[in-house]
């Protein structure tokens, strides 16, 4: 009996080998020409080198979104669409996820999306933008306004991914390993990390995986992109204890909204989020998971709508 949970890990390790068919290997990411002429109808924008991909709709006071792990500009899909009366709507795929140019050569650190984040903002001549950012998106749009005082009008923090990322949920923890995440970034594993990250399973149709997965199968390095994303992403100097002093300086009006059954980000983290942030209020968005996106939609649109016109008088 003392064997039996060394044999079913072996038996559960032997089992994703079957069905990782398409796990991480050592191909070439497309390049940014590639890109552009695979996808000639869409916006790319260079910064620092690097092609991002982002969609671009309405006219007015300019929205950003940027998306977490495992996803893209997909992820608002259901989103921006009610948001384009009187706003600019931005979304971005960061370096190494969706449509956007995944180079094996540059590290994936929080430093680098930042500064991404600023050339594409200036590049697009975006002044005082609302930032919403979920997962990793959400630590690179805070990052951001620490850095840049008085640049960003509102912040919309939804389910921020934990700083240092070692302490993530232990499916994703797993593809920090060297040689067993290149095993697990097969569609079957990133598949059930996306299906663990709703409340209601019925919302990820089998469909709807597919279209989260494409870019991995349409960019040959989109999954080892992802394994250098989850391996480097890391905060800079900054302790905890300096940081937290700097998100009570933050004197920017910030919604942080939380799934009230995420299992990869727990309330507690959001509510403490909120609490550390004199001008913020939360908004718990119940039964739902880490993808708030998908299980509840027309709730987020709501409470992002409510949120982004307060005191919109006084702002024009």
């Amino acid at each position: 009996m003392k064997a039996l949970p060394l044999t079913l890990s072996l038996v559960f390790l032997g089992l994703v080998f079957a069905l990782t068919l398409l796990g991480c290997g050592g191909d070439s990411a497309l390049s940014r020409t590639e890109l552009t002429q695979k996808y000639p109808e869409k916006k790319y924008i260079q910064a620092d080198g690097v092609a991002l991909h982002y969609e671009q709709s309405g006219q007015g006071r300019p929205i950003v979104f940027l998306h977490g792990l495992l996803s893209s500009s997909y992820l608002w899909r259901e989103i921006t669409p009610a948001l384009t009366y009187r706003n600019t709507v931005y979304s971005l795929d960061l370096m190494g996820f969706g449509l956007s140019e995944k180079p094996s050569g540059v590290e994936y650190s929080l430093d680098t999306y930042v500064g991404q984040l600023s050339v594409f903002l200036e590049s697009l001549e975006i002044a005082s933008p609302i930032l919403v950012g979920h997962g990793i998106g959400g630590r690179i749009a805070l990052t951001y306004a620490l850095r840049h005082r008085g640049a960003v009008r509102k912040l919309i923090l939804m389910d921020v991914l934990p700083m240092p990322l070692a302490s993530l949920p232990v499916t994703l923890r797993l593809l920090r390993f060297p040689g067993l995440g290149e095993l697990l970034t097969g569609d079957w594993f990133l598949k059930r990390i996306l299906l663990d990250g709703v409340e209601d399973k019925a919302v990820i149709t089998k469909a709807l995986l597919q279209e989260y997965i494409a870019p991995y199968h349409d960019d040959p390095g989109a999954r080892a992109a992802l394994l250098k994303c989850l391996r480097e992403f890391t905060l800079p100097t900054d302790s905890e204890q300096a940081l937290q002093k700097r998100l009570a300086s933050l004197e920017i009006p910030t919604l942080v909204m939380w799934g009230g059954n995420d299992e990869y980000t727990s309330l507690q983290m959001g509510r403490k989020l909120s609490d550390s942030l004199p001008q913020s209020e939360i908004a718990v968005i119940l039964r739902s998971g880490h993808y708030i996106q998908e299980d509840r939609p027309e709730e987020v649109r709501a409470v992002i709508k409510r949120f982004i016109n307060i005191q919109r008088k006084n702002e024009l």
